[in-house]
């Protein structure tokens, strides 16, 4: 039986996380972790603590009219580097319950592959 490390869940909605290939299942966001529950199988579930969380990189837009839009993926980037991509069909309410927990220096926005692009061709300053 999986365990959760939460002492009480403050959010709780269904979700899919990306490791080579979807896994539906459920998110839940508490007061000690990041915990995502397989709906298949509840024994493959994955738990983030807090503490080993460094970022949080959410997919943010601008539409044409300039208004901002929240995108439907977000990433959890780990202290030892490696990312982990989730998507949910009610990503802001997720991404404010983390912020929450983690502050808002923690949760930026994900870099675009056109500011990569751009950022791969600028010109480096002399110093």
């Amino acid at each position: 039986m999986a365990q959760s490390l939460n002492t009480k869940a403050d959010y709780s909605t269904e979700g899919i996380v990306y490791l080579g290939f979807a896994e539906y299942g459920k998110i839940l966001i508490g007061d000690v972790a990041f915990e995502f529950y397989n709906d298949r199988n509840v024994e493959k579930n994955m738990t983030f603590p807090w503490t080993s969380v460094a970022r949080v990189e959410g997919d943010v837009s601008k539409t044409l009219k300039g208004e901002v839009k929240v995108g439907r993926q977000f990433s959890i980037v780990l202290q030892n580097g490696s990312k982990v991509r989730f998507s949910s069909k009610n990503s802001g309410t997720v991404l404010k319950w983390i912020r929450h927990y983690l502050g808002n220096e923690k949760v930026v926005k994900s870099p675009s592959f056109l500011g990569t692009f751009k950022n791969a061709f600028k010109r480096k300053k002399k110093k």
